[in-house]
């Protein structure tokens, strides 16, 4: 599950780069589900196209509009049957201003090779999202990282 999981990562990275999301499908189940809970931007997307459309919308309206982009995953664990979770650390740099940084435990489940179900687990309880979530209104309240 591991290596299936960072091959999905990597595509995942360079549609992000490229805006080829396109390229994910065939990574994606007809029926997968982005569940996105916690934050003010929480979602759930069933089907490749809404959840391919959401990628495509949030990394467009949110990612793109800093000038660095940085998304690591800390904690990678395998566990039985087909799940893979780690906690996905972002970092932000938008000119001059302090990084944005924020993290979420996240799941992926896996199905006949390709991921069936994903989930971002926000905690506003959290320092880091409450930070991440204040920086936000005080220097980019304009920025829209929601999924639909």
């Amino acid at each position: 599950m591991i290596e299936q999981w960072k091959k999905w990562i990597a595509a995942f990275d360079a549609a992000t780069e490229s805006d080829d999301w396109e390229s994910l499908r065939p990574l994606l189940s007809k029926d997968v589900t982005y569940t996105v809970s916690g934050a003010p931007f929480s979602c759930h997307l069933e089907g490749s196209d809404a959840v391919l459309s959401g990628f495509k919308k949030s990394i467009t309206n949110f990612d793109r509009k800093f000038d660095q982009r940085w998304w690591f995953p800390v904690g990678i664990r395998e566990f039985e049957p087909n799940v893979v979770k780690a906690r996905a650390m972002g970092v932000y740099r938008l000119g001059e201003l302090p990084l944005l940084h924020f993290s979420a435990p996240s799941i992926w489940r896996f199905q006949d090779g390709q991921i069936s179900s994903m989930q971002d687990c926000y905690d506003v309880a959290e320092g880091d999202v409450q930070d991440a979530l204040g920086w936000l209104a005080k220097h980019a309240p304009e920025l829209d990282p929601s999924y639909y």
